[in-house]
C-alpha cells in the first residue's frame, strides 16, 4: 500500500509542472482542451464519490458523524477557495502588489495539496482500487487547477522558471497530508471512515460548485455534446475500476 501511495503522490506532484506545456498553445485552443479536461474531471470526481467512496462507508446508512464529515469536506474547500481569492490583484489595498497575491495563492495551493494528500492516504487505506480511482480523480482535477495556478504566478510577476519551481515544491505538501492520514488511520480505529467521508464531501463540492459552473460559462451544441461525452467517460472509467476488485 505504501509503494502505491508513494507512486500516486509522485504522479500528483508532477501535475504541478503541466503549466510549462501550455506556453506554446494558443489561448483559444487551450480553452477547448481545458473544457474537455474539466468535464472529464467532473465525471471522475462524481464517479469516484458515488461508485467508490460512499459505498466504502457501508450499506447500513451513515451515522450523523459521517454525514457531518461529508459536510466538513464541502465547507473546507469553500473556505479554501475564499482564502485563495482573498487578496486578488483586482482588489489590492494599502500598497499590496500582485506579487503578494501570488504568494497568497501559493499558501492556498499548499493547503489544497495537503488536503489532497489526506484524501489519497485515506483512499489507499481503504483499498488499492479506491486509492487508484481517487488518484485518477485528483489528477484530472489538478491539471486545470495547476494550469490556473501557473498563470496566476506569471501574472503576479514570477518568472516562468520560478513559477514552475514554486508550484512543484508546494505540491509536495501532499506527501505531508498523506503521512498524516496513514499515521492517524493506523492508530485510531475507524479514522479512515472519516477520511473517506471528507474526501466524498470535498469531491462533491469541487465538481458541483467549482468545475460544473466553468462548463456553463459558454454554450453551444458542439460544446454540450463534448462536455456530456467526457463527463460520461469519467464516470465510466470509475465504474470499470470495479472490475479490479
Amino acid at each position: 500500500m505504501i509503494v502505491e501511495l508513494f507512486v500516486s503522490l509522485v504522479i500528483i506532484s508532477l501535475a504541478s509542472l503541466v503549466g510549462a506545456f501550455t506556453l506554446g498553445i494558443k489561448l483559444n485552443k487551450l480553452e477547448h482542451y481545458l473544457e474537455a479536461m474539466v468535464a472529464f474531471a467532473v465525471g471522475a470526481l462524481l464517479g469516484d464519490t458515488f461508485i467508490h467512496l460512499l459505498p466504502e462507508l457501508g450499506e447500513e446508512g451513515f451515522p450523523i458523524e459521517i454525514s457531518l464529515t461529508i459536510l466538513l469536506g464541502m465547507v473546507t474547500f469553500f473556505i479554501l477557495e475564499k482564502v485563495i481569492h482573498w487578496h486578488h490583484c483586482h482588489h489590492t489595498k494599502h500598497g499590496e502588489t500582485c506579487e503578494s497575491f501570488g504568494y497568497m495563492s501559493l499558501v492556498g495551493d499548499a493547503l489544497h495539496n495537503f488536503i489532497d494528500g489526506i484524501i489519497l492516504g485515506g483512499a489507499f487505506l481503504a483499498s488499492p482500487v479506491v486509492g487508484l480511482s481517487t488518484t485518477i480523480a485528483v489528477f484530472l482535477h489538478e491539471i486545470p487547477q495547476e494550469i490556473g495556478d501557473f498563470g496566476i504566478l506569471l501574472k503576479s510577476g514570477f518568472s516562468k522558471k520560478n513559477a514552475l519551481i514554486f508550484n512543484f515544491f508546494i505540491s509536495l505538501t501532499a506527501f505531508v497530508g498523506a503521512f498524516v492520514a496513514v499515521f492517524f488511520g493506523s492508530i485510531i480505529a475507524g479514522a479512515n471512515q472519516f477520511f473517506i467521508a471528507f474526501a466524498a464531501g470535498s469531491f462533491l463540492y469541487i465538481a458541483a460548485t467549482d468545475l460544473l459552473p466553468q462548463l456553463n460559462k459558454h454554450f453551444s451544441k458542439k460544446q454540450a455534446v463534448i462536455q456530456v461525452f467526457f463527463i460520461i467517460l469519467g464516470i465510466a472509467i470509475m465504474a470499470l475500476l470495479l472490475l479490479l476488485e
